[in-house]
């Protein structure tokens, strides 16, 4: 089987998907198959929040540890080539930087990339059902020649076989969420620079959770999820929406990041809040995982407050027959028998 084509990478996915519970693993060994076939020296792939865009844990090379962050920023300025959220949106769902070489200049090339002595730079976007899950980008050194034509087209091939598969993990941890509460918030305190000066129990006990599950060594350096909602903060200078981030394999959380300012210091510190994900969070989340339609998810909402099928045809101004209907379907892609079922499986639950 030629190691380019779609059907290739389309076994070499189920099969990681078959051996591996978790997406990190999964990661590791997809950028160890794509070794096998193109030459790089350095990368990241990250899965992503589909509606925020903000990272929730990425796969990095060492090396790109301590540029992180300044790619981050760059990548939260704008006004750059090949942005990640314009890449999800462009026919192409890959981008190479050496195509830009002598049209338009890149900030992160000219300032982060090119000093480091990194010639070339290709970033995928990896996509499910016209929704991204992850960001793939790979790097070359000077020593190596840009990424050919080849690899551009292997890399497009693999967008959205690779997104199917961040798409299935990335919600496989909703059904597996115990029962179990988080009787107050972690709390972490940073410097301007994202150093971490303080924290709570609980924001260690996150924070420890984290570095494991990217299988960092270092605890000085901030888990990438956070990394990015604090860049995302300090470039738009705007509070952040909670976002959901998989904390363990059976646990979710909601992270926001917020700034504090003193009267003894003009530099302002950063707080990041975590919480535990609530049932009204976690009903809107699982309607997406689920792929409930606009209408689908009315039902749910109207079947929330215990409203017969009659009372909803009314609500909705649609027939008692199409609620049904309705309902049929929504039992399928949820996979419950009855409403009973159907309000604890979405709801209460988490309640």
């Amino acid at each position: 089987m030629h190691k380019v084509t779609s059907r290739y990478w389309k076994h070499v996915s189920d099969t990681l998907q078959k051996k591996h519970k978790d997406s990190y693993q999964y990661r590791k060994d997809l950028i160890h198959k794509l070794r096998e076939v193109i030459e790089f020296d350095a990368y990241c792939c990250t899965v992503i929040n589909p509606d925020t865009l903000t990272s929730v844990g990425a796969v990095t090379e060492s090396s790109l540890e301590d540029i992180h962050h300044k790619l981050l920023t760059c990548e939260y300025l704008g006004n750059d080539v090949h942005l990640y959220e314009d890449l999800i949106v462009c026919t192409s769902k890959v981008g190479r930087l050496s195509d830009t070489f002598g049209k338009v200049k890149s900030r992160r090339y000219e300032t982060i990339l090119k000093p480091l002595h990194f010639s070339d730079e290709v970033r995928v976007a990896l996509m499910d059902r016209s929704k991204c899950y992850g960001f793939l980008t790979l790097f070359r050194k000077k020593n190596q020649p840009y990424f050919s034509d080849e690899a551009v087209q292997l890399l497009e091939n693999l967008s959205a076989i690779a997104g199917q598969a961040l798409r299935a993990y990335y919600h496989s941890l909703l059904d597996q969420t115990e029962d179990r509460r988080m009787i107050e918030s972690g709390v972490i305190i940073l410097t301007n620079k994202l150093q971490i000066q303080s924290m709570n129990d609980l924001g260690l006990q996150c924070l420890n959770q984290l570095w494991q599950l990217e299988g960092s060594d270092s605890q000085e350096t901030l888990p990438i999820p956070l990394q990015a909602i604090c860049t995302k903060l300090l470039v738009k200078g705007e509070n952040s929406s909670p976002f959901f981030i998989p904390i363990t394999e059976n646990m979710l959380i909601t992270a926001s990041a917020t700034f504090l300012y003193t009267d003894q210091s003009k530099d302002h510190t950063i707080a990041i809040t975590l919480n535990r994900a609530t049932s009204k969070d976690m009903l809107f989340y699982l309607m997406e995982a689920y792929q409930l339609t606009f209408r689908e998810q009315q039902v749910v909402l109207e079947c929330l407050k215990g409203s017969l099928s009659k009372e909803i045809a009314h609500q909705l101004n649609i027939s008692y027959y199409t609620v049904q209907d309705h309902f049929k379907v929504i039992f399928q892609k949820i996979g419950v028998s009855s409403r009973n079922e159907l309000v604890w499986k979405l709801y209460s639950k988490y309640h």
